[in-house]
């Protein structure tokens, strides 16, 4: 039943935000259809808090294909003879030299990759091989749990190239540890991590917020409001008089709430079916 709502709840959104595409100019800008969003002058525009921290050199070719672990799936390849590869302290990321409509560029989370090591071959290149889990919308079919990954560097530089992913994924991991721990979020860099020493006593930790102050010092609400309704209203956001009645909501929803919802629930389905596929 949740996988038969997800789908009609999926179509009838996309109909929703395609009657609403016809009323309005289509963009036909290169971040609609790319992967990774670009600027004009065709670099890679950061995410947020996002850095890059390895750029390859010309010429690496990139193969995806379908891992010989799914002999049972349907047939899938990417192929690029050219481009250049990029690590920041968050993806993996390829631009090919020549895009095309099929093709513009590809990404997928550090983290998403296993198995990864490099590989030669007596007349050709060297090569750096992962097994990607592939990220929800990119572009990748859903009965696909895994894709094999393959940059092939022409000009060398395979060696730098895995020595900055791994040190990126083993921060990465340490930072995602850490976080479940303590809760503490790390940006992650290609630059030493403080080691983490947990907090005793009362030695004061930069990385954790003061404890809150006593109920003296909190500030008492104001006459004739209940302290749950006023604690109730700060954590929602409500400001105000006392005695004003709230303000009425939007009658129309906020603007790109169509398209919003839309990838949200395309994005829950696919990944529901990218799940199915992986316990066949």
């Amino acid at each position: 039943m949740a996988d038969q709502f997800l789908a009609e709840a999926h179509a009838w959104t996309l109909r929703q935000a395609q009657a609403q595409a016809e009323d309005t100019e289509s963009d036909s800008s290169d971040e609609a259809d790319s992967w990774v969003m670009l600027g004009q002058d065709g670099n890679v525009v950061p995410l947020q808090n996002e850095r890059i921290l390895h750029t390859s050199r010309p010429r690496v070719g990139l193969d995806i294909s379908v891992p010989r672990e799914l002999p049972n799936a349907e047939p899938f390849s990417i192929k690029s003879d050219s481009g250049i590869a990029y690590i920041t302290n968050r993806r993996v990321i390829y631009l090919p030299a020549r895009p095309t409509e099929q093709f513009k560029s590809f990404f997928a989370p550090i983290l998403n990759f296993e198995d990864t090591h490099v590989h030669s071959s007596w007349i050709g290149p060297w090569s750096w091989t992962g097994i990607v889990k592939p990220v929800t919308g990119g572009g990748i079919p859903v009965d696909l749990p895994r894709i094999e990954v393959r940059l092939v560097f022409k000009e060398g530089g395979h060696s730098d190239f895995q020595s900055k992913f791994e040190l990126l994924k083993e921060r990465l991991q340490h930072a995602r540890e850490l976080e479940q721990e303590t809760g503490q979020r790390l940006i992650v860099t290609d630059e030493e991590l403080p080691p983490y020493e947990p907090s005793s006593g009362t030695t004061s930790n930069p990385h954790h917020p003061p404890p809150p102050p006593p109920p003296s010092a909190q500030q008492a609400p104001p006459p004739g409001i209940d302290a749950a309704d006023a604690e109730a209203a700060g954590s929602q956001g409500i400001s105000g008089r006392q005695g004003q009645p709230p303000q009425p909501g939007p009658d129309e929803p906020p603007p790109d709430y169509v398209e919003a919802q839309s990838q949200a629930i395309g994005m829950r389905f696919e990944e529901r079916l990218r799940e199915e596929a992986e316990r066949r």
